[in-house]
């Protein structure tokens, strides 16, 4: 289905972005109230804070191949995130769901918690701190039709505020023939000793694709890069296991820019723009930037 025009409306109570932003679309009921770790003592003396809710914890972005996130609910947001603040490290900013008539009820935050690690688990986008999604809990068929709803609106805030926890790498589309083909426009290459990878450009950056190789020693001009340190962390989260004499990659991958990826993937420095190339190959400097 097509998706259609709506309207977005971010609220900045303390008069910037990088303070609290309350998020919502007009013509619903749901908010999603995105809170620096630093400011939780600003959002414990808003009203939202006492409300019953399901809520997102995001961090760690520089200490793995993947952003983190937990998803939890709770009666009480304030109690709850006092408690992630005083036992979980890695988080930087949590991102809390509620009603703005305080409609939510204990049904309806479980079954949104229970299908949110479920969907964010299959999206494999970020690395839960949560475990598996468990059974389904039972709603009736009535609150069923309004919690798919509720989280398909707290999916589109989630992704306006920055966190695509429910956003596959590549976005698929059905063609006319109904298989699915990736939406992008297409796929690059780039071939090196004990390398070959292909990905595709995303408006979030490159994905090299799972069952690209790359190679494993690093040229001594790569040393101290911090692409060696982004490899390692690969590495230690099974994203790249040994294959042969090269490292393979487990499952596709977001780097956000091209040479990043290259660099990963030729262990050297590299420039991405000129050494990924598509199947007439053309670079992406020359199809991107200069056509």
């Amino acid at each position: 289905m097509k998706p259609t025009p709506k309207t977005l409306q971010v609220f900045l109570p303390e008069g910037t972005p990088a303070g609290i932003q309350v998020a919502e679309l007009t013509t619903r009921i749901v908010q999603a109230i995105s809170v620096p770790r630093t400011h939780l003592k600003q959002f414990f003396e808003r009203g939202e804070s006492q409300y019953v809710g399901t809520y997102f914890l995001f961090g760690g972005e520089d200490d793995g191949s993947k952003p983190l996130a937990y998803i939890g609910q709770t009666e009480d947001l304030k109690a709850r995130l006092r408690m992630h603040d005083a036992k979980k490290e890695f988080w930087t900013r949590a991102v809390v769901l509620v009603s703005r008539t305080q409609s939510f009820t204990q049904a309806h935050i479980k079954w949104l918690e229970w299908h949110s690690i479920a969907r964010a688990t299959e999206a494999n986008r970020f690395k839960l701190e949560n475990g598996n999604a468990g059974s389904e809990p039972f709603v009736t068929e009535a609150i069923q039709a309004e919690v798919e709803e509720i989280f398909e609106t707290g999916s589109l805030l989630l992704q306006s505020l920055g966190y695509p926890i429910f956003e596959p790498l590549i976005a698929r589309k059905q063609s006319n023939n109904s298989k699915e083909s990736t939406d992008d426009e297409s796929e690059w290459f780039l071939k090196g000793p004990l390398a070959n990878a292909k990905a595709v450009l995303t408006t979030d950056g490159i994905v090299v694709r799972a069952g690209s190789l790359c190679r494993v020693e690093f040229a001594q001009s790569a040393a101290g890069n911090p692409v060696v340190k982004k490899r390692d962390g690969l590495v230690a989260d099974g994203i790249l296991k040994p294959k042969g004499e090269s490292y393979e990659f487990t499952e596709d991958c977001l780097f956000k820019s091209p040479s990043g990826a290259a660099s990963i993937v030729l262990a050297r420095t590299a420039n991405g723009w000129v050494s990924w190339k598509n199947k007439s190959g053309k670079t992406l400097q020359k199809v991107k930037r200069e056509d």
